[in-house]
């Protein structure tokens, strides 16, 4: 029995703890949760070991079926609800999952996929006639697949082990000082891994309350008055949250926010300003947080201590160790780190090198701390979303009349980062305004909408080197040209 088994079977045990749903308005005990989510045992212990992907809001029932996939050692495949149904379809080719689960009518789905909703579950109301106690899993068994954009290349997915999660799980909780008693509002979406890292599996492991919202914009204007009435203690953000937030105007004075001890903020680093204006503001601390998708979480820099850095990603946790390597790149070792690239064997072994992953991120260690500088890469971090430039410069190259295209992120205050597309054009005489309406059609049919550019501009020619490879820093500067 793998240890993350161990801890998950303890959910059974009657508490009076558990999960409150605001958008149902429902509260069930972890027990609850536990006894619901062995209704799926009848259709998930029939697999072992095959992806399981989950297509569902935030919602209690997304905890059942997320417990029911780990519990019966399938391999969890969470993918965030707002995804289109193009892209799902994409991402099935290359995950190839054996089931899915999903209150959603998705268009295209290949004919071999078995299908699960979680309203048929409860309206057959299975009765098992075994238990996740009859289930022997390994800590080496595949737990997570986590489909990423990643740091570099092509989207890929990210496999965890059972060992894995538990060993992060238990380093995040006593890194963060949580307790039983830490009580968490989760906001951000069940299908990215912040959510699932920093407040469901942490709750789990403690038997803590945990409040859920559909999403951030679902409780926006009465955020901090659900913080006073639920007395919450952690809450996860990431940066475009905090722009948000600081753009509402709230009114707080009467409300008492004693029990917020800190917000957490991951996916980019926020800048030090917004982190000092979000204090001044709300009188309440922001700790950085720095982690991937291949490692978790690996360090906090936690406002509560007296040696809060504002501006740094802090120490690392103690379940990996950290090193600046002699190019200045982060690089994380440790029982965290994730154990494999599904289906891509030789990415693994590029990224991974003497047990040590290359993150890509460039970064400098100084008074004690770790301070995350750049991306090596050219990925765009758009709202804590990643988005590799070439998925949307392949769909603009299916304009005929594009010669060159070049996607890149530039600095934006309310998402962190924005797409912009700068593209050439292989007759100049053509009527920009009609290749651009064509260009967004042609993303609209093919992409999801946060990877549209926000704007698409148009240059005689793309700026390149000698061995005609694309120049990225040049573009960028061109663009930012052109908004000057």
């Amino acid at each position: 029995m793998s240890l993350l088994q161990e801890k998950l079977l303890k959910l059974a045990e009657e508490s009076n703890q558990g999960v409150k749903d605001l958008s149902r308005n429902e509260f069930k005990t972890y027990a609850e949760i536990y006894k619901n989510s062995e209704k799926y045992l009848n259709e998930l212990s029939q697999l072992s070991q095959e992806v399981i992907s989950v297509v569902l809001p935030n919602s209690s029932d997304y905890l059942e079926v997320m417990l029911s996939c780990l519990m019966t050692g399938n391999i969890f495949n969470p993918i965030p609800y707002f995804t289109s149904d193009e892209e799902l379809n994409r991402i099935f080719d290359y995950v190839e999952p054996k089931l899915l689960i999903t209150d959603r009518t998705i268009e295209g789905l290949p004919s071999n996929l078995l299908y699960l909703s979680p309203s048929d579950v409860k309206k057959n109301s299975f009765n098992p006639d075994t238990s996740y106690r009859d289930i022997d899993i390994e800590g080496s068994d595949i737990a997570s697949l986590y489909y990423s954009s990643g740091t570099t290349g092509s989207p890929k997915g990210v496999l965890y082990s059972h060992d894995n999660v538990h060993h992060l799980i238990s380093s995040i909780n006593r890194g963060f000082g949580f307790s039983k008693n830490s009580k968490h509002l989760s906001i951000l979406p069940f299908g990215h891994t912040a959510s699932i890292n920093y407040n469901i599996f942490p709750c789990f492991y403690l038997k803590s309350p945990l409040v859920i919202a559909e999403s951030f914009s679902s409780i926006a204007p009465r955020f901090f008055k659900i913080i006073s009435q639920e007395s919450i203690n952690y809450v996860q953000v990431v940066p475009t949250v905090v722009y948000m937030l600081l753009k509402i105007k709230y009114k707080i004075d009467d409300l008492d926010l004693s029990s917020l001890e800190f917000v957490g903020c991951g996916s980019s680093i926020l800048p030090l300003e917004s982190q000092l204006e979000f204090h001044r503001k709300f009188n309440i601390k922001i700790g950085n947080l720095y982690g991937l998708s291949e490692t978790g979480p690996t360090h906090i820099d936690d406002p509560r201590e007296d040696n809060w850095s504002p501006g740094t990603i802090g120490i690392p946790l103690d379940v990996n160790e950290c090193m600046i390597s002699d190019s200045s790149e982060i690089l994380i070792k440790g029982k965290n780190v994730f154990v494999g690239y599904y289906k891509n064997e030789e990415l693994y072994n590029q990224s991974v090198i003497d047990q040590w992953f290359h993150t890509g991120d460039i970064g400098i260690y100084q008074d004690g701390k770790y301070i995350y500088k750049d991306r090596s890469k050219d990925l765009i971090i758009k709202g804590g979303i990643n988005i590799v430039p070439a998925e949307v410069e392949e769909i603009l190259y299916m304009e005929k009349e594009i010669l060159e295209a070049a996607v890149i992120g530039i600095a934006d205050d309310v998402h962190g980062e924005e797409v912009i597309a700068a593209v050439a054009l292989k007759d100049s005489s053509e009527d920009t305004d009609v290749v651009k309406k064509r260009l967004y059609e042609l993303l609209s049919r093919h992409l999801s909408s946060y990877k549209h550019p926000v704007d698409i501009i148009f240059l005689e020619t793309l700026p390149k080197t000698h061995s005609g490879k694309l120049k990225r820093r040049e573009v960028r500067n061109k663009i930012k040209d052109v908004y000057n």
